[in-house]
């Protein structure tokens, strides 16, 4: 693992050290998006989140050799930002500052588990096991099996490990050249999704031990087969209900689990009255069950004006929508944009980020419905331009500046 930059100096705010005594005094809250160049090189840019508008953002540029057109995933982990991407050689690597002291490293943890290579191409997604700050990443082999990466990581001596949920589910269906994933954690068991050689959306899910399970939520809720096997979102909401998103013709279906055997279905851009999408448009979503700002569950998308569209809902199947691009007054993505979103961890708004037709990354913002912003992040930290494929991942939480 190499040291990549020097530690960040002492920084913070009277409020934030009231509201984090228990946190290093090196640490403040950053908002991070990351993205790649034509290069391609790896940037980060960075604001603190405290800000609403005219955030002062800042770029730093990672000279890491990631794939052209490699996927991005990004989780906080106990207050440090944790980076994924492919390298050229097929190998997942990691950008994070997960110690206490701020320090940025890069490391191959595909090196460091002795794990298969990924599929050229293929997507990665992750998430942090809170009860036990285990982070798990996952991404599909050349096979068509789906990996995971898993490590306790709480520092740059951590080490990491691999299996096989595919082969461990009991020959679980192999995944489609370039298929999406997503994935979350509820309490202690782990959900992964992808789409079959059928265009099916299949499951993986572990519950302890050394086991993983299957299942189909396409054919258990007679749902229909997806249409773009690169679109894919989901999250379980405050009740404890899973919901998986993905494209069926130009509209956005969903499937949600409410307890039992069985999934459900809805088609959440005709419940909505919603616009129709962008062929293959890329999808991001959030829940917020704060209590504050836009709550609900939300997913977006572009149409085919490549405008960005939020679905909207309390309570599936009851959906609506808000035109996020006609509200801010500002410029359209550029066709194929990929989409990344988080709750702002002040307002509870909506943040989204999306490339334009310059190449320029922009952020949507709004703290309710009716309303909106639009800042172009490039222009603001006078980063450089972003590849046209570019994937864009983003974080809101506790965090170090490069």
């Amino acid at each position: 693992m190499n040291r990549i930059q020097r530690r960040l100096s002492i920084l913070g705010f009277g409020f934030l050290l009231i509201l984090f005594a228990s946190v290093s005094l090196y640490g403040q809250e950053y908002r991070y998006v990351f993205y790649l160049d034509s290069t391609p090189n790896l940037h980060t840019m960075y604001a603190l989140s405290a800000c609403d508008s005219d955030c002062g953002w800042t770029d730093v540029k990672w000279t890491n050799s990631p794939a052209s057109g490699s996927a991005l995933t990004v989780v906080d982990h106990n207050g440090g930002a944790q980076l994924f991407y492919v390298d050229t050689s097929q190998r997942i690597q990691e950008v994070s500052n997960v110690d206490v002291q701020g320090t940025w490293y890069s490391t191959c943890i595909s090196c460091a588990a002795g794990a298969p290579a990924a599929a050229a191409g293929g997507a990665l997604t992750s998430f942090i096991d809170y009860s036990a700050y285990i982070t798990h990443v996952f991404y599909e082999g050349a096979n068509g099996n789906v990996y995971e990466l898993y490590c306790s990581c709480e520092s740059s001596t951590s080490v990491w490990h691999w299996d096989d949920p595919t082969s461990l589910a009991g020959a679980a269906p192999v995944a489609t050249s370039g298929s999406a994933l997503t994935s979350f954690i509820d309490g202690s068991v782990m959900h992964v999704f992808y789409f079959g050689t059928n265009a099916n959306v299949y499951e993986l899910y572990w519950t302890g031990g050394t086991a993983w399970h299957w299942d189909d939520p396409t054919s258990s809720a007679g749902a229909p087969v997806a249409g773009s096997v690169g679109s894919l979102t989901s999250f379980l909401d405050g009740s404890g209900f899973m919901h998986v998103f993905y494209l069926s013709g130009q509209n956005v279906h969903e499937l949600y689990w409410t307890g039992g055997a069985a999934w459900h279905t809805d088609d959440a851009t005709t419940q909505a009255g919603a616009p129709s999408s962008a062929p293959g448009t890329a999808l991001t979503s959030l829940v917020n069950t704060s209590g504050m700002g836009d709550t609900g569950m939300h997913v977006m998308y572009l149409g085919t004006n490549e405008y960005v569209y939020a679905l909207h809902s309390l309570s599936s199947p009851a959906w609506n929508y808000f035109d996020a691009t006609a509200a801010s007054g500002g410029v359209a993505a550029v066709s194929g944009s990929h989409l990344t979103s988080f709750q702002d961890i002040y307002t509870a708004g909506v943040r989204l980020y999306f490339l334009g037709t310059n190449s320029h990354v922009y952020e949507l913002y709004w703290p309710s419905e009716g309303s909106a912003s639009e800042t172009d992040l490039t222009a603001s930290s006078g980063a450089g331009a972003a590849a046209t494929s570019s994937t864009l991942a983003g974080l809101d939480g506790m965090g170090y500046k490069p």
